[in-house]
């Protein structure tokens, strides 16, 4: 009953991604990669709940819960929490830039405003880098669903599968696959999640005295150290979280900018499943649910209080979180390498190009599996290293202030080098995220180059191929 439950759910979302893209008049790559900007709330909506509730939820939250206690608690809901206010103001403001430009990518965007080839290489480059842990990290997510399943499958056939089925998402309908699965996936998921939950809280309840272990991981007081990192970590994070390509990537498929905010003011809704998802490492921690690492405690304990028929919802929910999170990031590493690295390529050869990165990434991904070890939200830390140092770039386009270009990508190339130095060094700068630290050396490069255009516009100064940008600055969003 359990495989036959997911399968069917799978094979379910492979029809809705493949007859998506039917009554579409367009066929080009820009139809591919974000629907044209063709898409209504309803869609919108779907397609982004869809990317900021992926597998590193459903599954990285309990576990993030049960190996680090109150503080990991406190930085996943507080760095969500603001994350939509900042977009609400964010977001349609870059949606409005976007369509000046006619962008489909973060790149492109930028590339185009500030008039200069090589920040647009610096960025795509970038960001291409910092999403390649994405794919692993939803992979491996699938793996421990698949493992719950208890199917006699090898996972590497399992995991080979799952990439296959992500392709066939995005290759005959672009953005438009996942944007309809996501529909699909967020239905079943907050189901799964709230049916889980309520069952950890009653099964909680009848545990016996006897039996009952104290949860005291998530009780336990944070040091000042801890609220340091906490506090910068919320504040990073919720700049970052509007900063990812992908949000470019979702906000350009928007037919308008209030379209995209009044997506932000929904979005907090799907903050419900937490307190569930609490209750679910609560119970895990109380009463010792047999599960081999803490990712797997979700599923191990579906598994372990549901009947089979809905453990196999659950896992075939789970495995859609990461489907469609793989398939949005398949799209947008393909829009970064055919249009912004191979740049000059026609639209035929864009869409080809695309879906040869695509299958590439996709092997990828599916090869990492086999290197991912510990707590999956352990790889977004990467991402969320690495995208706010976009935000000078943001500033100075949004703010209308005069900075030259090679200024703002050393910025970028300085953050990230600082950020990823200092982090995989296990350098500690007084408790603070060293996101931060990469912040300020990216801040004090594009200062330099602010300072270079003073100087520059009162004629002290000039610099042999460097010129300040010929645009217009920022605009208000409509």
């Amino acid at each position: 009953m359990p495989i036959a439950a997911f399968c069917a759910i799978l094979l379910s979302s492979l029809v809705v991604a493949l007859v998506s893209g039917r009554g579409n008049a367009r066929d080009d790559a820009k139809d591919f990669f974000v629907a044209s900007g063709k898409f209504g709330g309803f869609l919108v909506f779907f397609l982004s709940a869809g990317e900021s509730y992926s597998v590193g939820s459903i599954l990285g939250f309990p576990a993030g819960v049960i190996a680090n206690g109150t503080s990991f608690a406190v930085w996943f809901l507080g760095y969500i929490v603001l994350a939509y206010p900042v977009a609400y103001f964010l977001s349609p403001a870059l949606w409005t830039m976007g369509r000046r430009y006619d962008a489909v990518t973060v790149a492109d965007l930028f590339g185009a405003h500030f008039g200069h080839r090589g920040l647009e290489l610096v960025v795509a480059i970038s960001s291409i880098l910092f999403l390649i842990p994405m794919g692993v990290m939803q992979f491996t997510g699938f793996l421990v669903a698949f493992h719950g399943l208890g199917w006699p499958i090898p996972p590497s056939a399992a995991v080979c599968g799952a990439a296959v089925l992500t392709f066939a998402y995005v290759i005959v309908s672009g953005i438009r696959a996942p944007a309809y699965v996501s529909i699909i996936k967020d239905i079943l998921l907050l189901a799964a999640i709230v049916v889980v939950g309520a069952v950890s809280l009653r099964a909680i309840g009848h545990l016996p005295p006897q039996a009952r272990h104290a949860p005291a991981v998530l009780s336990t007081p944070l040091s000042p150290r801890q609220m340091r990192f906490d506090i910068s970590t919320i504040l990073l994070q919720a700049v970052g979280f509007c900063l990812v390509p992908q949000a470019f990537a979702f906000n350009f498929t928007s037919r308008s900018a209030r379209i995209v905010r009044r997506t932000q003011i929904i979005m907090p809704l799907y903050l419900v499943m937490f307190p569930f998802l609490i209750a679910v490492a609560s119970f895990a921690i109380q009463s010792r649910v047999a599960a081999g690492t803490p990712n797997e405690v979700f599923v191990a304990v579906a598994g372990a209080l549901l009947p089979g028929a809905l453990s196999g919802i659950v896992i075939a929910a789970v495995t859609l979180a990461a489907l469609v999170v793989s398939a949005a990031a398949c799209l947008t590493i393909g829009a970064l390498v055919s249009r912004n690295l191979l740049h000059g390529l026609s639209d035929g050869r864009q869409r080809q190009g695309a879906r040869i990165v695509i299958a590439i990434y996709l092997l990828c991904s599916v090869a990492g599996t086999q290197f991912a070890n510990g707590v999956m939200t352990t790889l977004n830390t990467m991402l969320y290293l690495g995208v706010p140092q976009l935000l000078p770039c943001v500033i100075c386009m949004l703010g209308r202030v005069a900075v030259p270009p090679p200024f703002l990508a050393a910025g970028i190339v300085a953050g990230d080098m600082t950020a990823m130095s200092l982090y995989w060094a296990g350098i500690a700068v007084g408790g603070v995220n060293v996101g931060w630290v990469g912040l300020l050396a990216n801040g004090l490069v594009v200062l330099a180059g602010k300072g270079f255009a003073w100087l520059h516009s009162r004629g002290t100064v000039r610099i042999p191929g460097i010129a300040l940008p010929e645009h217009e600055g920022g605009i208000r969003p409509e």
